[in-house]
């Protein structure tokens, strides 16, 4: 055991004077090896909140965050990238500042401000520009959807594909809407109930 603990704590005092580390620990940020500036690829453990420039990987811990790219699995329950992101994603809120690819999975909600491919499943999912995919949600809002918007009120500017829920809005549709309250506001009949759609 002994020998095991040296050897991580060699690792990180390497991973910490080099540009990346195959480990990463963090307390609090700045108290955390590697330091922000650095890459981790391979795993990081946030105790409370860690920081890294690009972590590729395992990222665990009660909040994490990347200022570049995050590819693999994070879990927190707060999870943070400021760059492009990709794999599989399990929070309680979950924000991407740049595009996300795989699958986002959160108690409250998945914030994406780029390009969206994959599943999101949430409270609530908002995704600023552009998603393909399936969105399984309270509440999905998207500007533009490809592919389906499953769930309690489903919003979007233009969507080719599918809404199913108690209340579906769009601007434009290449599509069907299923639910309660169906609206498209660019079709010659903007308001129906149970169904409505537009080619």
């Amino acid at each position: 055991m002994k020998k095991i603990i040296m050897s991580a704590v060699a690792a990180l005092a390497v991973g910490s004077a080099m540009a990346w580390s195959p480990i990463g620990l963090s307390i609090v940020t700045p108290a955390q090896l590697p330091y922000v500036t650095s890459d981790v690829y391979g795993l990081r453990l946030n105790c409370i909140f860690g920081c890294n420039e690009n972590v590729k990987g395992i990222d665990i811990g009660l909040a994490g965050a990347a200022t570049g790219v995050e590819q693999g699995i994070q879990c927190g329950l707060v999870d943070v990238v400021y760059g492009d992101a990709a794999g599989l994603q399990v929070a309680g809120l979950s924000y991407n500042g740049g595009e996300f690819d795989g699958l986002q999975v959160s108690s409250l909600f998945n914030w994406n401000e780029l390009a969206v491919c994959g599943v999101q499943i949430s409270t609530i999912n908002v995704d600023k520009t552009e998603f393909r995919g399936l969105a399984f949600g309270g509440l999905d809002m998207a500007n533009s959807v490809v592919g389906a918007q499953i769930g309690g009120m489903n919003l979007a500017d233009s969507v080719n594909g599918l809404q199913l829920g108690f209340l579906n809005a769009c601007n434009k549709m290449k599509g069907v809407q299923i639910g309660l309250v169906n609206m498209i506001t660019s079709s010659k009949l903007p308001v129906m109930v149970v169904a409505n759609a537009w080619f």
